[in-house]
């Protein structure tokens, strides 16, 4: 394993676009999808942090940030969105990893010899 990983946490980005097929579902059947989705998703509750977007371009419609010890549970994470009952209306269009960089203090603390 990477020395930074064992110290810092990875992190996924999935830009997703939504379906307009979805949307034509109205209030109740989006509720009835949503809810079976974070059922299916539910495992993964702790490490996803969803941002709902909007710009100019209309590039994507969601980011969902995966934050997880090991790029394992990151494409675990990953697959089950393009597995689970809401992948018919949601496309990944494009996914970053990376990883929490340390804070720049300790950083450079940790670079120096003791």
């Amino acid at each position: 394993m990477h020395d930074l990983a064992e110290k810092n946490k990875y992190v996924g980005f999935l830009f997703m676009r939504i379906n307009p097929e979805y949307f034509a579902l109205g209030r109740e059947g989006i509720h009835e999808v949503s809810a079976e989705h974070a059922r299916d998703l539910g495992r993964f509750a702790k490490q996803l942090t969803h941002v709902v977007c909007t710009g100019v371009n209309g590039r994507y419609d969601q980011v969902t940030m995966v934050e997880a010890d090991t790029l394992e549970e990151i494409n675990a994470a990953a697959t089950a969105f393009r597995m689970g009952n809401k992948a018919r209306y949601l496309e990944i269009v494009d996914i970053v990893v990376g990883m929490k960089a340390p804070p720049r203090g300790l950083a450079k603390r940790s670079a120096q010899p003791d």
